[in-house]
């Protein structure tokens, strides 16, 4: 049985997608992994160089692919990698990145130090400024501390928010549900908020193992109106409805910053929208953290008192574990 699984949706990445296969077939221990390539019914060639790959491919790993029988989204092609999965971990390869030689093997080299570590996050070689600011704060190496690995997972500046470059043990998403929510962008920003309240064990690897490329026309990059609206409107009303009691301060703070995000970008389809979202997200908070929430959404975007506000606001649920 593999140690790895490692799981590739692929969708419209022609360009990349045979150098992204080449660095797990490249990796140093690949007798421990199998690299499941989920086919998400792209239009290009994307699908028939894997095929390709595949069929030439003549080393250790047991490659194969899964043919979806129509586009669901990265989160269902991820759903699907996981289900055919076999590995005591799994590890997520977006299939217009690649990853370096020794990029299993450190984390798996981190994973037996730290026995029973249920997420392994590691850091990333940047082509842009995006990942800039990720481990510009410390982590110890591993924690058991479960407070302590939900604030580092919902603080979006100190751990990336994604799905991709990490080991996850396969029995923590089978046995708590986390499958990815499927039908919305944003996917790994609402996964990481119901995987916060599951990890009790994880190490992070300060090494960058895995090259993130910007591409065009990138997700993160294009914006859709509509979509955004779906995504933040689910997210926003999901994570009030899932507040537990473990760090309830850290999970507010990260609602407040997505209905912040809502706010600037006007991602709502009318002003009794936004409001009904904000009324929701009063009713679980006292009366002086209500008072504040009214403040900071009525005075005007980014000036003096809206800053004073937010600050007074986080300031506040940092102190409500």
């Amino acid at each position: 049985m593999p140690r790895v699984s490692i799981i590739i949706p692929v969708y419209n990445v022609e360009p990349y997608i045979e150098e992204c296969l080449q660095s797990v077939a490249y990796q140093t221990v690949s007798s421990q992994i199998e690299c499941i390539i989920v086919d998400d019914k792209g239009t290009d060639a994307s699908i028939t160089i894997a095929e390709e790959f595949v069929n030439s491919y003549k080393g250790p790993i047991p490659f194969r692919i899964i043919y979806r029988e129509l586009n669901g989204g990265l989160s269902a092609a991820r759903n699907s990698g996981i289900r055919e999965a076999k590995g005591e971990y799994i590890y997520f390869l977006d299939s217009d990145d690649y990853i370096i030689p020794t990029c299993i093997e450190t984390l798996l080299t981190m994973a037996d130090k730290h026995a029973g570590v249920d997420l392994l996050p590691a850091l990333y070689i940047r082509e842009s400024n995006d990942m800039q600011q990720f481990g510009s704060k410390s982590f110890p190496e591993f924690s058991s501390n479960h407070n302590e690995i939900k604030r580092a997972l919902l603080d979006y500046d100190r751990i990336p928010v994604t799905a991709a470059n990490r080991l996850i043990r396969r029995s923590l998403i089978i046995d708590n549900d986390l499958w990815f929510k499927e039908g919305i962008i944003h996917e790994d920003n609402y996964w990481t908020f119901f995987l916060a309240k599951h990890v009790k064990r994880m190490a992070f690897c300060t090494e960058k193992i895995y090259y993130y490329r910007e591409t065009q026309g990138s997700i993160t990059k294009a914006v859709n109106k509509e979509k955004e609206i779906k995504a933040y409107t689910t997210i926003v009303s999901d994570f009030i409805e899932n507040i537990d009691n473990i760090e309830i301060g850290t999970q507010k703070r990260i609602i407040l910053l997505h209905l912040l995000i809502v706010k600037a970008n006007n991602f709502y389809k009318s002003q009794s929208d936004f409001d009904n979202l904000l009324q929701r997200f009063k009713s679980v908070n006292d009366i002086w953290e209500k008072t504040l929430l009214q403040i900071l959404f009525f005075v005007p975007f980014n000036g003096f008192l809206y800053k004073k506000t937010v600050n007074l606001l986080q300031r506040i649920y940092s102190k409500q574990i």
